[in-house]
């Protein structure tokens, strides 16, 4: 009886002492709560890399890959900007008109604009050409229409250099002179394209009164 007494005064002993170390208000046995010095409570985040994506392109930071971006804004040139347009306009005054080629039998001239100066010029489009009475006279009739069908030469820039020459096809309908009171002039007036100051050449024909249209004109092309 004495050695089961003292099994069961065991038991007791050691059902106290784990009772004890489940006790939460115990500080026997217990795990720290400090954390360790160096040590967070989130994973740590890499040197030089966003914690979110884009921002270190927004703000301009992050590797020399993302530095080397451009800003948004930044001027970029056009690839079809056409060089024509760093040459400028050629003007009246740079300009002589010559007769070219044709005749009066045919009613179909070449007439030619030539750079007559020291600077490269670009023209583009269709000449203004109607026949007058003298160099500054008002057209007689009806100036030339322009010739745009699908036969005619398309209207595309035409650099002159320094002496040279540019053509445009003029066409007259001599034969409907016989259907109407034609009327006689001595000048060919003649705008080179847009340009509000003209040229002329000594022209002696005839031509119908408003409104019949005997003049055509096409767009200027090179030589």
């Amino acid at each position: 009886m004495r050695i089961k007494s003292l099994i069961v005064a065991c038991v007791a002993a050691g059902l106290a002492v784990t009772v004890s170390g489940c006790d939460p208000n115990s500080t026997s046995g217990s795990l720290p709560t400090t954390i360790p010095a160096g040590q967070t409570s989130q994973a740590p985040t890499q040197s030089g890399q966003p914690t979110q994506p884009g921002n270190a392109t927004e703000s301009g930071g992050g590797n020399s890959e993302t530095s080397a971006v451009p800003t948004t804004g930044s001027p970029v040139a056009d690839p079809t900007t056409s060089v024509d347009t760093a040459i400028p306009k050629c003007v009246t005054a740079q300009l002589s008109l010559d007769k070219g080629v044709g005749g009066p039998v045919g009613g179909d001239w070449f007439l030619r604009f030539i750079n007559n100066s020291s600077r490269t010029c670009v023209m583009q489009g269709f000449p203004g050409v109607s026949q007058t009475n003298g160099p500054s006279g008002d057209p007689v009739g009806e100036p030339a229409e322009r010739d745009q069908g699908p036969q005619a030469p398309k209207p595309v820039p035409v650099v002159l250099a320094p002496g040279a020459a540019a053509q445009f096809e003029f066409i007259t309908y001599p034969k409907q002179i016989n259907d109407c009171a034609a009327l006689r002039t001595n000048t060919l007036r003649v705008y080179p394209p847009d340009n509000t100051e003209s040229q002329w050449l000594p022209w002696d024909s005839l031509i119908c009164p408003s409104p019949q249209r005997m003049l055509v004109v096409r767009a200027v092309t090179p030589m």
